[in-house]
């Protein structure tokens, strides 16, 4: 088999250049057969060539061949008078051109169309042209510059703007002096320019009565040098017959030397009369040709038309005979599992129809969640006293160690109810307003699975934390209690709901620009799954309980509060599940990239001092004050005192001297705004802290206003709480 393979391979390879030669080949005689076709005036014939070349290009993609070709037909189509056809080929061309780069083509293009226009006496959109014509060849430097001034000059001699012409003809007369005409192709045609220039500044400068100038330049204009270039023997009679009609003028009015006066009139005359003849006849020659030329084009595009059809037609009969398979073989496979299964499927549908009952007899009213709520609290706070007396009468310094994670994790739970049920009634009266901080992902994401952790172990379930990020070390502008909130909200609904298997938290980067980064979260487990009857009502309020299998437990809050959070960083949950297989909830949120410190360094290091960071810890809770006095001693460098309420904060931020205050908020008699607002009254500098477990943004502006610096929500994590206390003291920190 790999012998018969290199021999085709061989084969194949001694073939192409054969092949590559034959179509270069094949190339160069249908150029060659255009060129003389194109030398022998064979209209017709071109069209069809060209028009063959076209719908090749068309159907094999092929943008600058197509360029090339409308140029070519706005050309031939100019030669026959069809100055709007001509126009619209060379538009065409232009549009093509520019958006491949083309600048030279660009500039040839636009030359023939400012060309059309004035033969077209289409002056309204010559004026729309030329400058753009004029930039591009002076911007080249080419030999179109002085076609397009020539063709300037003609429209504003034919409209009778006589000053504008004449400054066209001395621009143009100027560049000509000054310009390098290299081949002798060029050289000759500079002397039609030239000739054409000086003929159409003298008539100008007879019409404004500029008599002696005018018609001495006149007479030094050659009629020869009034050819078309590549064509010595045809040189344009109107234009000659119109050279003899000034010099008739010349003599009838300025010099009244009749004889010859009358001779150059005949010679005007007859050259007109010819002119008029030709112009018939080509006329009549080329509206036969273009009724051809169109008739053929028709039969084309007919035929063009018919060849798509069939396409079409092949294609859709191909994808019917595809679909019809994959349908057929859906459909034995549909039969094959219908038959096998259908035991199985006949017994779940006796125990669904008997969920079914069991579900509509449940009442939905408030009064079920609250009953629910009582159950929830009481279950983590029972156990919450139970396993803090166990860890009191354990010895086993093991069983002391798995005793706390429980305990970590039941405190963890009914955090995050409580938290519930506070939102509940914030987020139906107010839109959450995000308070974004520079966030490492990363970090915030092994935060969230840390505290989660212990209750995926209980289950005996694995988690698992997938991140995959172009970027590790950037942060990221996030609210970080909310995205916290909103990640422990579907992980902890995972793992209710998840018996046996794992829960993932899953992170992907999508997309990125130089100020934002999107980024997919996906949170999945092997769980109970979610029944399609139930899509609808699973992000309500108070209701989505209801498709809960009856060993399972919750407030029914916990989606509603993702799904409406959600909404202050303009994205939305979705979620993809199979009854008994499990569920993956996911949404996208795109974060704006924190812009780092210029010199590269985030912290500002101050030096260290000698004396240790005092810190006044105040809160009216003895074992919330304990646990913020001993974190705050976990810093190195920084030493707490402790105060039970505001007056008495006030008497020792008098007396000593602190660095920084830690103020509980809820505090009886005086709470911590009023502290704050007395201590601000002899201290304005000293940096005041603010403690509190609610978080909205009514707090943080009242907070602000009454003279504190910042505010920390409890429950904190410690290296957050770190990072701030570092902050706001004068502890230098590696």
């Amino acid at each position: 088999m790999i012998v018969l393979k290199s021999f085709l391979i061989l084969i194949a390879l001694s073939c192409t250049p054969f092949f590559v030669q034959s179509q270069i080949k094949n190339q160069d005689q249908h150029k060659q057969r255009l060129e003389y076709l194109i030398s022998k005036d064979s209209i017709y014939e071109i069209t069809l060539m060209l028009n063959e070349d076209l719908a090749r290009a068309k159907s094999n993609n092929q943008p600058l061949e197509l360029a090339q070709t409308y140029q070519k037909l706005g050309f031939i189509f100019s030669q026959i008078e069809s100055y709007n056809t001509a126009s619209k080929y060379n538009l065409e061309a232009y549009k093509l051109f520019d958006s491949l780069k083309k600048p030279k083509d660009v500039d040839d293009v636009l030359t023939r169309l400012a060309q059309n226009f004035v033969d077209g006496k289409s002056y309204e959109k010559f004026d729309s042209v030329i400058p753009f014509a004029l930039k591009q060849s002076i911007a080249l430097q080419s030999i179109n510059m002085f076609y397009n001034l020539e063709s300037k000059m003609r429209k504003n001699y034919f409209l009778k703007n006589f000053e504008s012409a004449l400054e066209d003809a001395n621009s143009a007369l100027n560049k000509l002096d000054n310009y390098n005409f290299v081949s002798e192709k060029e050289k000759r045609e500079k002397l039609r320019l030239d000739a054409s220039f000086r003929f159409y500044k003298a008539a100008t400068l007879i019409n404004a009565e500029q008599f002696d100038e005018g018609y001495k330049m006149l007479f030094n204009v050659n009629p020869k040098h009034l050819r078309t270039i590549g064509k010595q023997h045809l040189m344009p009679i109107s234009q000659i017959s119109t050279l003899n009609y000034y010099k008739f003028r010349y003599f009838n009015e300025r010099t009244k030397q009749l004889d010859s006066a009358n001779k150059y009139l005949l010679q005007a005359d007859s050259l007109k009369f010819i002119a008029i003849r030709n112009y018939q006849d080509r006329i009549a020659e080329n509206g036969d040709l273009i009724y051809k030329i169109i008739n053929t084009e028709k039969q084309l595009e007919l035929t063009n038309t018919e060849r798509q059809q069939n396409k079409a037609l092949s294609n859709a009969f191909l994808m019917a005979t595809i679909v019809l398979s994959l349908l057929l073989i859906a459909l034995a496979t549909f039969f094959y599992y219908y038959y096998t299964n259908r035991k199985r499927v006949k017994k779940i549908n006796e125990r669904l129809k008997e969920s079914n009952k069991k579900l509509k007899l449940i009442d939905k009213e408030r009064l079920e969640f609250f009953s629910i709520l009582s159950h929830e609290l009481r279950t983590p706070i029972y156990g919450i006293s139970g396993l803090a007396t166990l860890i009191e009468q354990e010895q086993c310094a093991e069983k002391r160690k798995g005793y706390l994670n429980a305990l970590i994790s039941s405190s963890n739970y009914i955090s995050v109810l409580i938290d519930n049920v506070l939102q509940i009634s914030k987020l139906k009266f107010e839109k959450k307003q995000l308070h974004k901080k520079p966030t490492n992902i990363l970090q915030l994401i092994k935060r969230v699975s840390s505290s989660i952790k212990v209750s995926a172990n209980e289950k005996g379930l694995e988690l698992y934390t997938n991140v995959e990020k172009s970027n590790w070390t950037e942060s990221l502008l996030i609210d970080k209690v909310v995205l916290s909130q909103i990640l422990i909200n579907l992980a902890y609904n995972a793992i209710r709901y998840t018996s046996k298997g794992s829960v993932s938290i899953n992170l992907t980067e999508q997309r990125r620009t130089d100020t934002h980064v999107n980024i997919l979260f996906e949170i999945k487990d092997s769980g109970i799954g979610i029944k399609p009857k139930h899509k609808d009502i699973i992000f309500n309020a108070f209701e989505n309980k209801t498709f809960l299998e009856k060993n399972s437990s919750g407030s029914g809050l916990g989606l509603y509060i993702v799904k409406t959070l959600l909404k202050s960083y303009n994205s939305e949950i979705k979620f993809l599940s199979k009854p008994n297989e499990g569920t993956t909830f996911f949404f996208d949120i795109d974060f704006e990239i924190a812009q780092a410190a210029e010199d590269g360094n985030h912290q500002t290091h101050v030096p260290m001092q000698h004396s240790a960071t005092k810190i006044l810890v105040v809160d009216d809770n003895s074992i919330n004050l304990l646990i913020t006095q001993k974190n705050v001693e976990k810093i190195p460098g920084h030493m707490a005192e402790t105060a039970t309420h505001g007056k008495e904060a006030i008497c020792l931020v008098k007396e000593k001297d602190f660095d920084l205050v830690l103020m509980d908020i809820n505090m009886p008699d005086m709470d911590g705004y009023e502290a704050t607002k007395h201590i601000r009254l002899f201290n304005p500098n000293i940096p005041i802290l603010a403690l509190t477990a609610l978080n909205s943004a009514e707090i943080q502006t009242k907070a602000i206003a009454c003279g504190m610096n910042n505010v920390i929500t409890k429950p904190y994590d410690f290296e957050e709480f770190k990072s701030t206390i570092l902050k706001y003291s004068n502890v230098y920190q590696e």
